[in-house]
């Protein structure tokens, strides 16, 4: 084992395709990747060769480049709504998120053709894919010296930027949706509704012994779909990259230290906030899962691990369809009482954990530090954090009142597929403010916004609300997602993000109200 994992070759689930039919990576060998223009191509020569795929856009990136993703089954599904009512799973695969990290783009297209002209197109059968191949246009395109974009990645050359064009991390946007894409996103993933969705990275962090690490949601906001996730399938695929192709993977995380001698600190995971893509569609009540080939494997074997990751991922959970259907149904009416609105790293537990062994490289010893290779790899048994547990929790109340003046806060709601409706007439009762007992603003600026962290705590009231005034159901499958944006006191919400600045004060009440009890009666409220 020592040795082994990162020496071995690439290896494929299905055989290499006719030379016409191959992706810009594969017609190079793997020293180089997919333009903006290739992905096109691709995707245009296999819908000239009978593939059984419709190609559409999800938007325009800040620099103008259409954004495409690809819709593919057997037979051809016309709408979400045909989608569903087939039963069959429905599953978005999403790839460069972040520009410099390839593998998914080459991947997404390598299945799209395997899946719809190769042997793998028996999937179809019971499945309805949705692939985004190149979501972060502008990113991937600003090709340069693969040193100076990705600094210490084994190839290709060159490769994009990481940032968006407007400069911002695609992958710290899903809350706010600053970005067209992210918004555009959105749009999609609430007209189709997947069951799952798989989003392909590279990570560039410790060294270790695993050819690609993964993660489910992370939020402790879950749902049994999400559990699903983590508890079973994740293992199960992992057992079988092993058996099947010789490839190890694990729970994605970096050590604490990768000084040889202090390995034994622990190997933790990333971040719990529905910023990232992963757990905002978790905290959904869908199934997510994250992909992280490992940058210092060679670009061909880092293609091969995520493409037979993702393939034994479609293979299970078309099995199971069923059960994921079940867990996903049971998660859409799931009424919980209380939102986890700020999380911590969960008590760790031990586990074997593959390492390299490094030498000092010049930037010290940390997860993320370059150090020098040794090819040494050894299994140390180490405490692992790869989950998070509550910090604070708040009830959650029927609904939410939002005055008109902060209609804002309603677009940005719509935009993550939450239900808003709005009061046609007056209406007085019992409500609970937030007041604000502090409020800390970040020093530096952190993707275009100053992190607000506001304390307080809600007080009953009585209420008088005037007709126009907004409310939020939390009875409804993006209820618990409602309230962790509308939770002053929520370390991702929308209070963090800045979309409350000019009403938080100290001493003051937050403009968003809470109820207790449900004003559904139809002579108040219209959608």
């Amino acid at each position: 084992m020592r040795r082994l994992v990162l020496a071995l070759g690439a290896t494929f689930a299905v055989a290499s395709p006719a030379a016409g039919q191959r992706t810009t990576a594969e017609r190079s060998e793997y020293r180089t990747t997919s333009s903006h223009a290739d992905v096109l191509a691709f995707l245009d020569s296999l819908g000239r060769r009978g593939a059984g795929i419709r190609v559409g856009t999800l938007g325009t990136s800040a620099q103008g480049r259409p954004i495409p993703y690809v819709v593919a089954s057997r037979p051809l599904v016309a709408s979400p709504a045909e989608a569903h009512r087939s039963g069959k799973l429905v599953v978005l695969i999403q790839g460069n998120i972040h520009g410099g990290e390839v593998e998914g783009k080459e991947v997404a297209q390598m299945l799209l053709r395997d899946l719809t002209l190769g042997p793998l197109r028996p999937l179809l059968d019971s499945l309805v894919l949705i692939v985004v191949p190149i979501y972060n246009t502008d990113g991937n395109d600003a090709f340069g010296p693969a040193d100076r974009q990705r600094p210490g990645q084994n190839g290709p050359d060159p490769i994009g930027l990481r940032p968006n064009g407007q400069r911002l991390d695609l992958n710290r946007d899903y809350i706010k949706q600053d970005a067209p894409e992210t918004r555009g996103a959105a749009a999609l993933i609430n007209a189709w509704d997947p069951d799952l969705f798989l989003d392909l990275h590279t990570t560039n962090g410790s060294y270790h012994g695993y050819l690609l690490t993964y993660a489910p949601g992370l939020n402790p906001n879950s749902s049994p779909a999400n559990e699903w996730v983590r508890d079973r399938l994740l293992p199960e695929v992992r057992t079988r990259m092993r058996t099947r192709y010789r490839q190890e993977i694990f729970d994605y995380g970096n050590f604490r230290n990768q000084h040889p001698d202090s390995l034994t600190q622990g190997w933790w995971t990333y971040d719990a906030r529905p910023r990232f893509g992963v757990n905002w569609i978790a905290m959904r009540g869908r199934m997510a899962v994250l992909s992280e080939a490992y940058s210092n494997a060679d670009f061909q074997t880092r293609v091969s691990a995520t493409y037979n990751f993702v393939l034994e991922i479609l293979r299970m959970t078309t099995a199971e369809r069923a059960t994921v259907k079940r867990l996903v149904a049971e998660a859409a009416v799931q009424r919980p009482d209380s939102v986890t609105i700020r999380s911590v790293f969960a008590p760790p537990r031990t586990r074997d954990v593959i390492a390299e062994i490094t030498l000092a490289g010049g930037q010290g010893t940390g997860g993320f530090a370059r150090r020098q290779r040794t090819g040494e790899f050894r299994t140390i048994a180490m405490p692992v954090v790869d989950r998070f547990v509550p910090a604070r929790q708040e009830a959650i109340p029927a609904g939410y009142l939002i005055p008109p003046q902060h209609s804002h806060l309603v677009d940005a709601l719509r935009r993550h597929g939450v239900i808003v409706q709005r009061l046609t007439a007056d209406w007085t009762g019992p409500v609970e403010g937030f007041q604000v007992d502090s409020l800390m603003v970040a020093g530096s600026v952190f993707e275009g916004h100053r992190i607000v962290t506001a304390e307080g705590r809600w007080l009953p009231r009585e209420g008088d609300t005037r007709a126009g005034w907004f409310l939020v159901s939390t009875d409804q499958r993006l209820g618990v997602l409602a309230a962790y944006l509308l939770e002053p006191g929520s370390e991702d919400g929308f209070a963090a993000w800045n979309f409350l600045d000019r009403d938080l004060r100290r001493g003051a009440e937050a403009p968003v109200l809470r109820v207790r009890r449900p004003l559904w009666t139809a002579t108040v409220l219209v959608p």
